[in-house]
Formats: structure tokens, sequence, C-alpha cells
């Protein structure tokens, strides 16, 4: 029995979803039998043609299992549906997927009419799961996919236990969710099938997180920078440096020679334009501050966190390895993002928005900040996130982040830098690799070289992981490890939705920044 996933048509939302959760898959093609033992679930990811539909009914009352939405099921299962403007996603004590984040999204979705999973602003149901002959199937809202394309911003509120939430502008879409809800729906289909689900992990040697500390340099000065540097230095911490250059031309070297740091460019002027050429010019310019320091920056990060088409071709035309901007996407793993009709170059590696800065505007002392980072942790774990902080040297809270620092010293997280993880997360794509299961021993099998990546194995409840390698692997001797993954951040998603007179301050603070610097 394969454990592979099917999809019918490569789509490219589905292309960064399966590339993030990456169980083995493969595009359907009618040289291979849509049977359930070639395909343990099949995605529907389209409305399919006449000979599909008839295949996949075929393959789904034979036992199989689908992955669809509500617009895409036309022809293949009996299903009414109808238009909702859909605030958020709300997955509190849901019994299937209870333990996936709720998200905002924002947009009109098509809701099949019998769902009872998850639900919505106004308490409406949005995802239904059937059997289908002897199959099953579960039904996500039709657009919910496209959603994860959506480049749009706005302000958000930050779960905490603080005097106000901080709010940051970050992406409308909270793409995370629509990652979580997917993964979770593939592990149960999975399952109904007594069959294990499994996938890449997303850290080296199967590692539970790791941790990097963003620093970007706004205006930074040669005091206020060092400091955070030497306290880097004290606890161990190899932060990426994203450099604001117009502001330290003169003393430059100095970053180039900061020992165990990744230095990347943020900007030579703290300004970005929807103009390509008047993108282009900034991060030449700013590129060339850094080399006269003795850097190559591999590494980008805009101005405000924003992002758009005109900035991504820009620092794609430089050679950028990576960039992180929090108005495409946050909390959540690395993907190539879409720029018109293509995938950039350059890996999107998405960081939590909310800095010191950000928790003392929200009137934080230093021990409500602790706790922040400390509930924040705590929710990343439970998630299989990456601790990915950042910070400015001009406004940081030093104390408190060298108590997250001690923090994720103490837990023995893997430290490393942005570029890093890049590297191995790129191999980690790179990679092809296929699983079957043949009574009680699983046969992995792989193309290339997987040093550092591991598979996990997850059954309801536990989990476990194996270094990725050609092998036989029974199922009787694995060391399973219980899981736990529920986790659920306050005040309630409803709360934080709410638009407050700090938000609308704060917008207009930005906006003042935005155009004055």
């Amino acid at each position: 029995m394969k454990l592979t996933v099917g999809i019918t048509h490569l789509t490219p939302a589905w292309h960064i979803l399966l590339e993030q959760i990456s169980p083995p898959w493969e595009e359907l093609t009618t040289e291979k039998a849509w049977s359930p033992k070639n395909y343990a679930c099949i995605i529907v990811s389209e409305r399919a043609g006449r000979t599909a539909i008839e295949s996949l009914k075929r393959y789904v009352n034979s036992g199989g299992m689908l992955l669809t939405e509500a617009d895409c099921a036309e022809g293949i299962i009996k299903l009414r549906s109808s238009g909702h403007f859909v605030d958020y996603i709300d997955t509190t004590d849901d019994p299937l997927f209870g333990s996936v984040t709720p998200g905002f999204i924002g947009k009109r979705l098509e809701i099949p009419s019998a769902a009872t999973l998850t639900r919505e602003k106004q308490g409406l149901n949005l995802i239904e799961q059937r059997s289908v002959g002897d199959g099953e199937a579960i039904i996500l809202p039709g657009g919910v996919i496209n959603a994860l394309l959506s480049s749009a911003s706005i302000r958000r509120n930050f779960p905490s236990q603080g005097p106000w939430l901080p709010s940051e502008l970050v992406a409308s879409v909270s793409k995370r969710t629509i990652r979580e809800l997917v993964e979770q729906s593939l592990k149960q289909l999975f399952w109904n099938r007594n069959l294990p689900f499994i996938s890449l992990t997303p850290y080296p040697d199967g590692a539970d997180s790791l941790f990097n500390f963003r620093v970007d340099t706004d205006f930074g000065s040669r005091d206020a920078v060092y400091k955070l540097y030497d306290l880097c230095v004290t606890h161990d911490i190899a932060a990426t440096w994203f450099v604001e250059t117009g502001s330290c031309e003169s003393w430059i070297d100095r970053y180039g020679s900061m020992e165990g740091q990744e230095i990347g460019l943020h900007c030579y002027k703290h300004r970005i334009s929807r103009k390509y050429s008047q993108n282009e010019h900034d991060v030449r310019k700013g590129k060339s501050i850094l080399k006269k320091g003795g850097i190559r920056p591999k590494g980008y990060a805009s101005p405000f966190g924003e992002w758009h088409p005109s900035l991504a071709k820009a620092v794609e035309h430089h050679g950028f390895t990576y960039s992180s901007e929090f108005a495409l996407d946050y909390d959540n793993l690395p993907f190539s993002p879409l720029i018109g009709d293509r995938f950039s170059s350059v890996l999107q590696v998405p960081v939590h928005p909310v800095s010191t800065g950000t928790l003392r505007n929200a009137r934080h002392s230093t021990d409500d900040m602790v706790q922040y980072f400390q509930t924040a942790i705590e929710d990343r774990f439970v998630h299989q996130l990456p601790l990915l902080f950042y910070d400015h040297p001009a406004n940081a809270n030093l104390e408190a982040l060298s108590r997250l620092f001690q923090i994720i010293n103490e837990r023995k997280v893997h430290i490393t830098t942005m570029g890093h993880y890049v590297d191995w997360w790129k191999k980690r794509c790179a990679l092809e690799w296929s699983a079957l299961l043949n009574e009680e021993y699983l046969y992995l099998s792989v193309n290339g070289v997987s040093d550092g990546i591991h598979v996990e194995v997850t059954q309801p409840g536990k989990n476990a992981s194996h270094h990725l390698e050609s092998c036989k692997w029974s199922l009787d001797e694995i060391n399973w490890i219980d899981t736990k993954r529920t986790s659920h951040l306050s005040p309630d998603i409803s709360v934080r939705h709410r638009l407050n007179h700090k938000m609308v301050l704060n917008n207009i603070i930005h906006t003042y920044w935005k155009y004055k610097l």
C-alpha cells in the first residue's frame, strides 16, 4: 500500500501547501491507476472533467479518501453549498480540528450546506466530513485554498495577557491556519484508513523546532547595535541582522566584523515603492554599501515588513536567496511566493511580527514581555512552528530579550541563522522520496542526499521520527511519543478581531513614519 497523496491538478496554492507539509505526493496522470492501493488519499484541486469524475467516483466508492473544496466536488459528490463572507475560522473545541490555530480569512467562501465542523463569526459551520461509498471525503469551503495566495495586509491584534493587545500590520489572511486545516484533514483521512500519515519534518535532524533572532537595524546607533550584539554573543545567539545602510554607511565595517552572526540587507533608504526601478535602485545601493564592509548578503527583509511583486522582482534580480516580510505571511513555514504566473526563486521566511517595541506600545512591562514570549514559545512547540522572533536595536528591551535568550538556551532549542535554515529547507524541497506500507513494515525510498532530513510518522495521539534513508522500518519497533496538539491562545479570536482605538492610532503613526523616513 503506497502512502502517497495524489492531486488532480497542481495549482500554485496546493504546490505551496504540499511543499510545506511534505508528504509523499504526486500529480495524477492516466499512466497510473487511481486506486486506493496507489493513493492513500486524493486531493481534488479543481473541477474535474467527465473522465476524471468517473475515476474519482470509482476511487472513493472502493475505499479511497478525498480532500476537496465545495466548488471542486461538483459531479463527484452530491453537494449543496452557498456563499458567505467569512471573517475568521474558529476551531475552538472542534472535534476534528481542535488542534488547528483559529485564524483570519476575510473572504467570501462557498460553504457546504451539511457542514458540521469549525465555525465562522456568526456560528455557521464551514467544513463537512462524510462517507462516500466505502470511502470518505472532507470538504473544505470553496475558495479557502486560494486565499493562501493573498498578498493583502491589515493591522491585526495578537493574543496577550498584557494591558493592551499588541497589534501589527501583517498578512490579512492567516495562512498558517489554512495549512494546519489541510494537514489535519490529510492526517484524519489517512487514519480513517488505518494508515500512518508520513511527512518530512520541518526542521533539521527531526527537531521539534529551531530558533532565530532577526534584527532590523532601523537607524540604530553604534552604541545600540553593539549592546544588542554583545547580548547575542553573551547568550551564544547566532542572529540574522538586516541592515538599514543609509544611516551607518560610515561605520558599515562594524557589521562586517561581527562574529557568529549573519548580515543581510534591510534597505538603503527606509522606504519601498510600487515602482520596480526605485526598489531596484535602493537594493543596489544597499548592497554596494554592505560590500564596502566585506559583506555579501543572501537575505533581505523589507522596510515595514511590506511585500509586493515589484519589490520581490528587485530582490530576485539581485540574487538574494531569501527574504522575510510579515505583510506577506507570519508565524508559518517557509515557502516560495507567487509572482504573476511563476514562483519566485527567493524563498520567503515568515517570522513572528511582534517586537518588544510593539509590546511596549501596548503598555507591557518587562515581566509582561517575558510572559508573552514564554506563551508564544509554548504555542510554537505545540504547533511545530519555528521560533523566529525579531526586534530593533534602537528600541529593544534588552532585559526582556536576555530572558528570552535564557529560555531558549534552557530549552536547548537549536539556534541557527535564517540563511542556514533556508539552505536546509531548499535541500528538503528538492528531495524525491516515497513510502509504502506492507503489513507492519514501512518501506522508505529516497533519491538524493538526505543528510539532516527526517520523516515523521503520525498516528492518533502519537508520532515518531526517523532519518530519511532507503530502508525497511518495523512499525512494531517504533518508539512512539505521545502528542497533544491543542493550544488556543487567549483572548479568543472573536476579541482579537475587534477594531479598537489603539489599532487606529497605530495605523496613523505607521503611515506618518512610512512617508517621513
